[in-house]
């Protein structure tokens, strides 16, 4: 390295945005590719591993599987976004044995309860880590995807791999088949259906922690405005412990990573609103008991908004409804555009 060169120095808790300077890494990444250079760092620094959660298929339908990988090849080939409910704490069990360390992408939620596991067995601990977080504001089931996929003419069956390519308003979800042959769907066709809470997973009914604040590294999308032109996309990222802040800070010296601030208080202002209908429970009540969801003990966060209640009402009797089979088939038999004006109708709802 050039000692003229500008040294970058990177804040424990602190939220930067950024992308992996391999170009290869980032063609198959979702954004900026920050996990996956993270991954390979840490491969070539001799972890044993990585766990990482993919979309294929089964013969029962569409599933989703959490797998060791010990190489490039297989970290990139598992690159890219995955919407979809994962069994990431059931393979840390199932792998227990297995020589370390590893390291574990996890939704926040899983994170969490990663965390609590660990309280009860610290040898997961020093085996299973860092732990990287991803953003995350509602995922799905396997079952949504066999529908969705029914709906637009693919059989379940024949789906090798999903990803999604994300952009600031639009995106490609990417399919690939049993017979090679790649399929770009528009990823607001699925996302509409997202939105609006169709195939939610349960747990998503009461969740209040988005941006993975139990992980070691929280990694996310970032389309606030001064990325939104971007040549390149980027992912924000947290460093939440000093081990993973000097990994990230040696990344970036070393060319690995391209780094700058943003700010947790200038993201937080930027995402004012959406966090506001994201992380507060008051005003799901009602959706809540109208869908017969059980409250969490202890006080809900935040204020009531009326606005609010009605979009969560909304969100949570989709997801009553789409928790049933003729539920299932009333949903996906209504014209997408029925799907997106409700998506639409929530996002308006939600900014109120």
């Amino acid at each position: 390295m050039d000692a003229s060169a500008k040294t970058t120095s990177i804040q424990a808790g602190q939220m930067y945005a950024g992308f992996a300077c391999d170009a290869d890494v980032r063609s198959v990444a979702s954004s900026g590719g920050v996990v996956s250079a993270v991954l390979l760092e840490l491969l070539e620094r001799g972890h044993a591993g990585a766990l990482v959660s993919k979309i294929t298929s089964s013969p029962d339908g569409i599933a989703a599987e959490t797998i060791l990988v010990r190489t490039r090849e297989e970290v990139l080939g598992c690159a890219g976004s995955s919407y979809i409910d994962t069994p990431v704490i059931q393979t840390v069990v199932r792998l227990h044995d297995q020589a370390g360390p590893i390291a574990v992408v996890a939704l926040p939620c899983q994170a969490r309860a990663l965390r609590r596991l660990m309280q009860h067995r610290p040898e997961l601990r020093e085996k299973f880590w860092p732990i990287i977080g991803l953003f995350c504001r509602g995922n799905v089931t396997t079952g949504f995807y066999d529908d969705f996929f029914r709906s637009i003419g693919i059989e379940s069956s024949r789906v090798r791999s999903v990803k999604v390519s994300r952009s600031h308003v639009k995106g490609r979800v990417l399919v690939r088949l049993d017979n090679d042959h790649e399929l770009s769907i528009p990823f607001m066709w699925l996302n509409a259906y997202r939105l609006a809470g169709i195939g939610a997973k349960s747990l998503c009914t009461w969740c209040d922690e988005h941006l993975a604040a139990e992980a070691d590294l929280s990694v996310g999308d970032i389309f606030t405005k001064p990325f939104k032109d971007r040549q390149i996309k980027h992912s924000a990222l947290v460093a939440r412990d000093e081990w993973t802040r000097s990994l990230i800070e040696e990344m970036a010296n070393g060319g690995k990573l391209s780094v700058e601030l943003v700010g947790m208080d200038a993201y937080e202002r930027s995402f004012k609103r959406v966090q506001r209908f994201s992380d507060q429970q008051a005003s799901r009540k009602l959706g809540a008991l109208l869908a017969g969801r059980p409250r969490p003990s202890g006080k809900l966060s935040g204020r009531f908004n009326f606005f609010h209640s009605l979009a969560w009402s909304i969100i949570l009797l989709n997801g009553k409804l789409s928790r049933t089979r003729l539920g299932r088939r009333i949903i996906f038999a209504l014209p997408r555009p029925v799907i997106t004006a409700m998506a639409l109708l929530i996002k308006v709802l939600s900014r109120l």
